[in-house]
């Protein structure tokens, strides 16, 4: 086990292809994790992704701390993260970056997190093109989700912007989340990209259940998709209401397939790529 003691911009984890070394990002301490396919900043005390970088440049997530809790104006800034699990309640913020509310270690090609009141934990294994979050321990009390909250490849732009799910795809980014536009459903895998960059970011719940999961963006602005800035909204057990439907032990990996998917033979790749991949 490496513990992380201190501060100080120094390797603490090197295998396989799969490197991790302490850095700091918007004024908090962070991992690096550098893979094959992305870079991973990793908020230790959030206990969730502020950046995760393709090999083009693009930041996926770009989190930033100002605004902070400005509705809708923090969709361009401190409302994004990714698994962004606890909302409300006294760990309100564990799992999303920004937040205070947890500690987090390396074990190996693993970054392992609990809140600070023990409530809560889970591990992300990382490895050259994907990552699996475990959650292991959860406050039996309360419910939770799985948020991708961010900018497909680097830019808020859903007229350029495609997703799609194990329900069919890819459709045009045109769901407006501020005027009430959200797609209610339920995904076991859902998808993201844009016409700016070559990969698509996919995210797969690996045990199917039959809770209500949602897609949509949110702009930073009363003008909706028409705002110059703003987020995704994609989630695992999200409903109506902002309300969080997940329990106990999950697990979930995201990743960026390297194609954009552009029609249904690509689809259909995608399909075949999760499904033998993690689903078999």
């Amino acid at each position: 086990m490496i513990l992380l003691l201190s501060f100080s911009p120094l390797l603490v984890s090197c295998q396989d292809s799969v490197l991790m070394e302490e850095t700091q990002y918007e004024g908090r301490k962070h991992i690096l994790v550098k893979t094959n396919a992305l870079d991973y900043y990793y908020d230790l005390q959030g206990g969730g992704f502020s950046r995760i970088i393709d090999r083009e440049g693009n930041d996926w997530v770009a989190f930033k701390m100002e605004p902070w809790g400005q509705y809708p104006a923090s969709a361009a800034s401190s409302f994004r993260g990714l698994p962004n699990l606890v909302f409300q309640g006294e760990d309100d913020g564990a799992g999303h970056p920004g937040h205070d509310k947890c500690t987090s270690r390396v074990e190996g090609n693993s970054i392992v997190t609990e809140s600070l009141n023990g409530l809560w934990q889970w591990t992300w294994e990382f490895y050259d093109d994907h990552v699996v979050l475990s959650i292991q321990k959860t406050d039996p009390s309360r419910s939770y989700w799985f948020l991708y909250e961010g900018i497909p490849g680097g830019k808020f732009d859903p007229q350029n912007s495609y997703y799609g799910s194990d329900n069919g795809g890819p459709k045009p980014g045109g769901h407006d989340y501020y005027k009430g536009d959200i797609l209610w459903d339920n995904f076991q895998w859902m998808y993201t990209g844009s016409k700016h960059s070559q990969g698509t970011l996919f995210m797969v719940q690996e045990k199917a259940d039959e809770l209500v999961d949602m897609i949509s963006f949110l702009g930073n602005t009363e003008a909706g998709l028409e705002s110059a800035d703003g987020m995704t909204v994609f989630g695992f057990g999200r409903g109506d209401g902002a309300k969080p439907l997940l329990q106990g032990s999950q697990k979930f990996i995201i990743g960026l397939y390297p194609e954009r998917i552009e029609n249904k033979d690509n689809h259909q790749e995608l399909r075949d790529y999760i499904e033998s991949e993690f689903l078999n």
